[in-house]
Order: C-alpha cells, then sequence, then structure tokens
C-alpha cells in the first residue's frame, strides 16, 4: 500500500495547527494560504494569478478545467502553470477528517530567473503548456515545505529565510520531469530583455505602461514580447505590473497606510478598483488584510512587515 512522503506527518501536523476553521486561512508571508473543509463541496469557482502549487496534506479534491479534470491527494501535488480559471471541488473530508491544503502562489521574478536557468536548448516546435498538471510527491518538496509553514511565523526567518525556501520549492518543481514543457517554451535568446522588461516594471509599477510601450524598450513587437514575457514569468505583462502594485500595496499598508492612499501609491486611479483586485489577489479587502496581519504588539516592540 502506498504511503505518504518522508516528513508528510509533520507537515499535516502544522497545516492542522494553523488551520483551525474552515475556509482559506492566509499567513503572514504573501501568497502562502492554508485550506479546510469539513465536508465536501460542489464544484467552486477559481482563479490561479501566477504559478501556484497546491499540496493536500489530508483528504482529496479535484481541479476541472471544462471537460479536463485532475484530482490528487496527499500522495500527489498539482501545479497550475500560470493564469488560470478553474473549479475546485472537495472529494474527501469529513468533521473528524477534515480536508486540509496548502497552497503556495510562485512570484512571477524568481519563476522567470529559474526557468531561464533550467530552459531546455532544444530548438524546436514548442508546445502550449497545459494549465495544470498533477505530479508524485517526494519528500524534498514536503521538507521544504513544513521549512516554510515553520518559516512564516516567525518574524526573522519569515524575513530572511521564507524567500529561499520559496525559491528553492520553484527550482524543484520546474525541474521535474512534467515541467519540461514550460523549460522549453523559454527560448534562447530573449530571457535578458523579459528580464529588463520585469526590472522596468519594478521600477515604474506606480506610472501608466503599456504592452507596447513595454515592448519598445525591449525592441519587441507588442504581440511577440506579451507571448514570450508569458512563456518566461508563467502571466501576461500586465498581470505582472498588477502583481507589483499590489505586493507594494500591502507594504504599505502593513506600515499603516489607508487603503486609499496606498491604491494612489502604487497607480490606482480608483480605490473601489483597487480593492476589487486586492481582494481577488489577497482574499480579503485591504483593510481587513491589514488588520489581520498587523501584530498586535506595544508601540516599542520590533515587527517585521513579513
Amino acid at each position: 500500500m502506498d504511503q505518504p512522503p518522508r516528513g508528510h506527518a509533520d507537515l499535516l501536523a502544522l497545516v492542522a495547527r494553523h488551520a483551525p476553521g474552515e475556509g482559506r486561512i492566509d499567513t503572514p508571508y504573501p501568497g502562502v494560504w492554508f485550506w479546510r473543509a469539513d465536508r465536501p463541496f460542489a464544484k467552486r469557482k477559481s482563479e490561479a494569478l501566477t504559478l501556484q502549487l497546491a499540496v493536500v496534506v489530508q483528504g482529496r479534491k479535484q481541479a476541472s478545467f471544462g471537460a479536463h479534470a485532475l484530482p490528487y491527494d496527499a500522495f500527489n501535488y498539482l501545479v497550475l502553470t500560470g493564469e488560470a480559471e478553474f473549479e475546485s471541488t472537495v472529494l474527501e473530508a469529513s468533521p473528524e477528517r477534515p480536508y486540509l491544503s496548502i497552497g503556495v502562489a510562485m512570484p512571477p521574478d524568481v519563476v522567470a530567473r529559474t526557468l531561464i536557468a533550467l530552459a531546455d536548448s532544444e530548438v524546436g516546435v514548442v508546445e502550449e503548456p497545459v494549465p495544470a498538471f498533477v505530479s508524485r510527491l517526494d519528500a524534498p518538496i514536503v521538507g521544504a515545505l513544513v521549512r516554510l509553514v515553520e518559516a512564516v511565523f516567525d518574524p526573522a526567518e519569515r524575513t530572511v529565510l521564507a524567500p529561499l525556501i520559496v525559491e528553492e520549492i520553484v527550482f524543484r518543481l520546474l525541474r521535474s520531469d512534467a515541467a519540461a514543457v514550460l523549460r522549453r517554451a523559454v527560448r534562447r535568446g530573449d530571457e535578458a530583455r523579459i528580464q529588463e522588461s520585469m526590472a522596468f516594471i519594478r521600477a515604474h509599477a506606480a506610472t501608466r505602461l503599456t504592452v507596447e510601450e513595454l515592448a519598445r524598450r525591449v525592441a519587441m513587437s507588442p504581440s511577440h514580447f506579451a507571448h514570450r514575457f508569458r512563456a518566461v514569468a508563467r502571466v501576461s505583462p500586465m498581470r505582472y505590473v498588477k502583481h507589483v502594485r499590489l505586493h507594494e500595496a500591502r507594504l504599505l499598508l502593513l506600515r499603516g497606510a489607508r487603503a486609499s492612499e496606498a491604491a494612489d501609491r502604487v497607480g490606482y486611479a480608483s480605490a473601489s478598483h483597487f480593492t476589487r483586485d486586492f481582494k481577488s489577489y489577497f482574499g480579503v479587502p485591504p483593510a481587513e488584510y491589514a488588520r489581520r496581519l498587523t501584530p498586535q504588539e506595544p508601540a516599542s516592540a520590533a515587527t517585521s512587515p513579513g
């Protein structure tokens, strides 16, 4: 009979401890969250905004992309390969044995850097990557997730170690046989221009940016630029702009800025548009996010924005 990989019991205990109630539970580290369900539920519309890892530690789930369904459990992990809409269904859960999982959204700049380092050199017809794949869960991935969960709840480790562990997870996922199609999609020659464009976006995200302007800066046609950007970063150029803005806004909120002030400073013309985007990305409105994750400590105590 199949056994979960080494370290799985430790991961299960950690997720169960930090997910005492049903629904999505965000951690102090952006892009890492838990899910708990005490009973099966029917199809729920979901959206991936970047490359994303989902690991079930107890129970069973299914992700559906139209007629294509991918079931997975404690022996397998699901990777969403980029922006995608899908339906998720919890197949196995009970109050005595709840469905428990951990999700990790991979930063596009880390994905791009890793894919460029691992890109296959062969030239030929490049397949369009599937929206998701399921692969066998192994001890190195489980071990990295255990270390990540432990790190995100310690302020010093959250700042120093958590980003390094996320990079390790990205490396292990993209090095797998199942991710070969993603590596083949990165063609030699365009990497430097895409990375240059990403750096420009990070430096100028609060200004008005368009695909046409970004493509012109790196001497590419808009259509070719958008296609190559998505292949390397696993998100569209304008989705990456939004990613950078929202993460900068998140830091401003945790430093005490009001939602309207954060929206204005990161380049949103509409506070309501900002609130919709923020809730879609982080799961809760800006004010609630700040309230949940701002440490309730004396003013003299040192805190970390996470």
